[in-house]
């Protein structure tokens, strides 16, 4: 029997497939916290009056700098997007840079990036992405969009485009995948706007998440340039939903995504921001519990929408930080045919960026009070010196101890060796009376078993 390997990819409990039993113990989703009253970065600038903001945020390790690509425009006529470049030290104070490449109200003193003559102004670009592992430095930076230029024609639908500073960008001659495909032609579709990309570094792929009628759709390209058929792999459970658009992205062992979710009923018409969950990056499951990212309180600028950007979460220091776009106007664009009284609450202006934070792998965890509880893990092979947890028992403790294949404790690596962990802690050791070296148990599959009390268990890896 092959066993899999428990190596540096942390072990979350979004779903439960490494758990094999667990006693007293209670797995409990956790709700990213917004970051102040207020969004992070919002359209302010002369040519950002765009009731929409599609956005993509990424940390570039390499410059050290936050940077979010964002759709603006409506400056000069209805309809007329252009897509601009903010960057940041912090992740919060945002700066817009004259980068003077495009012209827009007579002036080059702005910092878009992709212009309203691209197109007639028809696109929106949701996903922006650095990808360090490709080869080709003029690819460095990769995107898709929608487009609905050349509405009633061929030429409607998702494009790609590479970059090599995530300035200057060149755009497919044609749709990726197209609105109306063509009779007798290889053409993929038809599909939506509404589409997100994923860097899968674990797979060696790219995959498009797309809008197909109400299913979610996947394509895979090896090259960024050659795509599968879309296929569904997410539909609603019901005609009150709509899947309107996802993320995914590789975390520890396994892939997570995120889900803008939205709720059709008359008297709703809100979206909200959920998780998604994966093993393969193919088959992917909804995660219960609330929402991600909730609704704004009454009076807040997320009052009735959350959308995704098409970025993943982004790891800074113990927390994780998921920008989000919101507005305080729910999805209808009339309301008042639903219901009179909901365009009382309805703001006319435009979208911003607003941020959440979550402590790090802090998606679930599994809980156990005073009575203590335990869980115990599959088999593993042990790849690593030392074990080590992402815990929160500064008020009570977590020991471990190591099973062979038969569930008899392996000698030296019991609970009674195990020093307690009673910190609150992203990355901390467990370690047993002979040290923290686990090598000499490597040749043989490991059962891990967790004692809690007062304590909850995010994540455990080999390190």
């Amino acid at each position: 029997m092959a066993y899999e390997v428990l190596n540096g990819d942390k072990r979350l409990f979004v779903d439960m497939a490494d758990v094999e039993s667990r006693e007293n113990v209670e797995r409990v989703f956790h709700q990213a916290v917004k970051h102040g009253a207020h969004p992070v970065l919002r359209q302010e600038a002369a040519w950002e009056k765009h009731s929409g903001m599609t956005a993509s945020v990424v940390l570039d390790e390499e410059e050290k700098v936050f940077k979010a690509w964002y759709m603006a425009g409506f400056y000069a006529r209805d309809q007329e997007h252009v897509q601009c470049l903010a960057t940041s030290e912090d992740g919060i104070r945002w700066e817009r840079l004259e980068l003077g490449m495009h012209e827009a109200l007579g002036s080059r003193r702005n910092n878009i990036v992709i212009p309203a003559s691209h197109h007639d102004g028809k696109d929106h670009w949701e996903t922006m992405l650095k990808d360090p592992a490709d080869p080709d430095p003029q690819r460095r930076y990769k995107a898709i969009g929608w487009s609905s230029y050349d509405w009633d024609g061929y030429l409607s639908g998702i494009y790609s485009a590479t970059s090599p500073d995530g300035m200057k960008w060149s755009h497919s001659p044609e749709p990726v995948f197209r609105y109306h495909p063509r009779p007798d032609t290889d053409d993929l579709g038809p599909v939506g706007d509404a589409q997100s990309l994923m860097i899968d570094t674990e797979g060696g792929r790219y995959v498009a998440f797309l809008r197909g009628g109400p299913d979610r759709l996947m394509s895979v390209s090896e090259d960024f340039a050659h795509w599968t058929p879309p296929a569904p792999f997410l539909s609603p459970l019901h005609e009150e939903e709509a899947l309107y658009n996802n993320t995914g992205f590789n975390y520890g062992a396994q892939y997570l995504g995120i889900l803008t979710h939205f709720d059709k009923r008359p008297l709703e018409q809100t979206q909200v921001l959920r998780l998604l969950s994966s093993r393969d990056g193919d088959n992917w499951d909804r995660v219960p519990g609330e929402p991600l990212v909730g609704l704004g309180e009454v009076g807040e600028w997320d009052r009735f929408q959350l959308l995704l950007t098409g970025a993943p979460p982004i790891p800074v220091g113990d927390s994780l930080y998921i920008y989000y776009r919101g507005t305080a106007r729910r999805h209808a664009k009339n309301p008042k045919e639903f219901d009179p009284r909901i365009a009382l609450d309805q703001d006319p202006g435009t979208m911003a960026i607003g941020l959440a934070t979550l402590r790090l792998d802090g998606f679930a965890s599994m809980n156990a009070s005073f009575n203590s509880g335990s869980l115990t893990t599959r088999p593993f092979l042990l790849s690593g010196d030392e074990l080590r947890v992402n815990v929160k028992s500064d008020y009570g403790k977590l020991v471990a101890e190591l099973l062979d294949l038969g569930g008899k404790v392996i000698p030296g690596y019991a609970s009674g060796d195990c020093a307690e962990v009673s910190e609150d802690a992203v990355s901390t050791p467990v370690n047993w009376g002979n040290g923290p070296d686990l090598k000499k148990l490597q040749s043989q599959p490991v059962r891990i078993r967790f004692s809690l009390e007062n304590a909850r268990l995010y994540a455990y890896w080999c390190a």
